[in-house]
């Protein structure tokens, strides 16, 4: 098993906005897209933090990614914007969806921006959580992705993995944050069962053959095929969120996938902030959320099992150790980071005092 570095935040975040920055990525956008990776490692979402550097580098340089970004208001009222990200990076792109959606907000009630043109935006609760963080809003965003998920039943590819989140503000506990797609697990965490050369879940993937397969080498990643989660339930769940994204920003459903290519269909997202103002005192509610959150850690549990956790308490666990410890990097991930820095020209340096 790879040796785990505790890499400061600083230190994670320098690495990472090098590469970018070498890219041809201002040092702006450099810093929010790295800033959305190394959050998704502090709170343990492996599969969407560093470990995508590699496959970002390469779409960048095969020009599938735009490193310079352009975000254009294509339609706009006082509560909703419609924005084009012209093939930018997701979390770029996404950073100004989410602030556009809080002043909305704040100055009308609620926020709600559909966005068109844009690529992978990376873990979904990073942008629920930053819209609750303001303790005065709920937060819930969704996006569309090329079709990785198969129908109840079918043998290929049929609907994007369409990862959506809600985020809700406590008081005393750290907010809560849903965050799931309608796939078993997510396409990214396939890397880290080759890392760790362990087997896949049963019954949640099949090869491009059509076949049920445990094997996380026998195919390329972006060659897996999704099982729906709950059968019926997260296949449905998956087609509304495409109408939510897709369908909102006027742009075409993602009902195809040829491979990494320039002509990969636009991801569109959602993002919606809600002010709980129009409905309530905002302290009231939060303490009502830490009642909530008082009773399920209470549920009974059989004996041996730990106490019910609330969406989104592992992962704020996990984030207050990375703060205190380190961002967890494992040993094989710095060294894709850094044959990623060697090939894109960039500063190489950090990488000695962990890999020598």
């Amino acid at each position: 098993m790879d040796h785990i570095y505790r890499i400061p935040y600083d230190e994670a975040m320098q690495l990472s906005m090098d590469i970018f920055s070498a890219c041809g990525m201002n040092g702006t956008d450099a810093r929010m897209l790295s800033d959305s990776l190394v959050r998704a490692d502090m709170r343990g979402v492996k599969s969407h933090g560093l470990v995508r550097i590699p496959s970002y580098v390469d779409q960048l340089q095969d020009g599938i990614y735009a490193a310079e970004s352009r975000v254009e208001t294509v339609r706009e009222t006082p509560i909703s914007a419609v924005l084009d990200g012209h093939k930018g990076l997701g979390a770029v792109v996404s950073y100004h969806a989410v602030e556009l959606a809080k002043r909305k907000a704040r100055e009308h009630g609620v926020g709600i921006v559909a966005v068109r043109g844009s690529n992978h935006y990376g873990a979904a609760g990073i942008w629920s959580y930053l819209i609750a963080q303001e303790k005065d809003l709920l937060g819930f965003t969704a996006t569309n992705s090329v079709p990785v998920v198969a129908a109840l039943g079918g043998t290929g590819r049929g609907i994007g993995s369409n990862p959506f989140s809600f985020a809700v503000p406590a008081q005393k506990y750290e907010n809560m944050c849903l965050d799931i797609s309608v796939g078993h697990m997510a396409q990214g965490k396939i890397w880290e069962y080759k890392r760790l050369n362990k087997p896949l879940p049963e019954n949640a993937w099949m090869g491009p053959d059509g076949e049920i397969t445990t094997d996380p080498n026998k195919f390329d990643v972006i060659d897996y095929i999704m099982l729906p989660f709950g059968g019926h339930k997260g296949f449905g769940l998956g087609v509304i969120m495409e109408t939510l994204t897709s369908a909102l920003a006027d742009a075409d459903f993602q009902d195809h996938f040829n491979g990494l290519t320039k002509d990969l269909p636009e991801t569109c997202h959602v993002f919606t902030a809600l002010r709980i103002d129009l409905f309530t005192d905002p302290a009231r509610y939060r303490a009502r959320i830490d009642r909530y959150i008082d009773y399920i850690h209470a549920l009974p549990v059989h004996e041996g099992c730990r106490a019910p956790l609330y969406p989104g308490e592992l992962e704020a666990q996990i984030e207050r150790e990375s703060r205190e410890a380190g961002v967890p990097v494992a040993e094989q991930m710095l060294r894709d980071m850094r044959a990623a820095a060697e090939k894109v020209g960039a500063d190489t340096s950090g990488y000695q005092k962990y890999l020598g």
